[in-house]
């Protein structure tokens, strides 16, 4: 018995010198260093909850918003008008819905997580297009594929009142995998998961890992330690979503389904535009797995190439720049160290190729 009331103390001092730490901490965090440390950071993690919201096409960007959003170790400004698209310099408004509309819709990507709508390939078609009169609309949102592309294009015309003159779809390679393994279609029409519960502004604002992180400062330090952690040059690559081109074992796992699934749901944006008189541009671009596999001549461009050939849609390749410097070179130049996503001169380079393409003439 004295052994165990022996534990049963040495458990009792432990969690009471833990209470009073935690205690400690919570008012020590919340007297001396409220916006001393991460304020800018609890900002933007406050925005990154407030951005979406729940559509029948599965999920939208929040309308009328203004904020700074987080990404790693990246904060940056965001902005959405009052349609749910994310706008800024050159973004089109009311005065703007008289000219000539293009629709540009994709994933994460076109949204651009990660940097500023200036600086984004989308924010710089829209100041381009603007110099001819012609309104760019960012329709992309974070997640998105095919299965949303072609009903998010439909309620954006619905929400401007205006048809497109031309839709540009950049389509993503994690696009394949939630074509297969994410989304469904609901018989009702709606978009929903396969396999996980729906989002909703409940459980989009409910994040009791935030509501540590800004209570205590023990929490915050090991969590920007586990951040500083994940995003390094190793964690950029070794992504089946993007590897599937060139793995038979995930291509024929799941990969060639998502590419029949996602040719489906294209042909209804094309099938769209062909009653609306406009015109289809298809964009692929690589991930930094496809970059260091010296996936130049990927799947992903030769299958894409020859569906828009089948179907009059006009297609960009732009994979190509992205190997014409050393793979690291390349990832370090284009990429957000640890992650996916375009630095400012990988957004400039897809726009500036896409640009090439057509021309200058959006």
């Amino acid at each position: 018995m004295s052994v165990m009331r022996k534990a049963f103390r040495v458990v009792g001092t432990v969690l009471s010198i833990g209470a009073i730490t935690l205690f400690l901490d919570a008012i020590v965090t919340a007297t001396l260093l409220p916006g001393v440390i991460g304020a800018d950071r609890d900002a933007a993690e406050a925005g990154n909850r407030r951005a979406y919201v729940h559509a029948d096409y599965h999920h939208d960007i929040f309308p009328g918003h203004d904020m700074t959003r987080v990404w790693g170790r990246i904060i940056y400004p965001w902005k959405s008008d009052r349609y749910g698209f994310r706008t800024g310099t050159c973004g089109p408004g009311e005065a703007e819905k008289a000219w000539p509309a293009i629709f540009v819709i994709g994933d994460s990507f076109v949204e651009a997580i990660g940097s500023s709508y200036e600086q984004s390939f989308a924010g710089l078609m829209a100041c381009d297009a603007a110099k001819q009169q012609k309104a760019v609309w960012n329709l992309g949102v974070s997640s998105y594929s095919p299965i949303i592309y072609w009903r998010k294009v439909q309620a954006a015309a619905g929400k401007i009142g205006r048809k497109p003159r031309e839709v540009y779809v950049f389509l993503d390679l994690s696009d394949i995998d939630d074509e297969a393994n994410v989304y469904r279609d609901a018989p009702d029409g709606r978009v929903l998961f396969k396999s996980k519960s729906e989002p909703s502004r409940e459980n989009w604002d409910i994040d009791h890992g935030q509501w540590l992180i800004r209570h205590f400062t023990t929490v915050r330090l090991a969590y920007d330690a586990y951040i500083s952690a994940s995003f390094t040059w190793d964690r950029s690559v070794g992504r089946d979503r993007a590897r599937w081109p060139f793995d038979h074992k995930l291509l024929e796992s799941w990969g060639r389904r998502g590419l029949a699934l996602a040719g489906a749901n294209l042909d209804k944006l094309v099938g769209l535009c062909r009653e609306w008189e406009c015109r289809v541009t298809l964009v692929v671009y690589p991930w930094p797995d496809n970059v260091v596999a010296k996936d130049r001549d990927s799947l992903q461009v030769r299958h894409w190439r020859d569906w828009s050939a089948a179907r009059g849609v006009r297609f960009v390749d732009a994979f190509a720049p992205f190997f014409k410097e050393p793979a690291d070179a390349t990832l370090r130049r284009y990429y957000i160290e640890g992650d996916v996503h375009f630095t400012s001169a990988g957004n400039q380079l897809i726009y500036e190729t896409v640009r090439q393409a057509v021309d200058g003439n959006w």
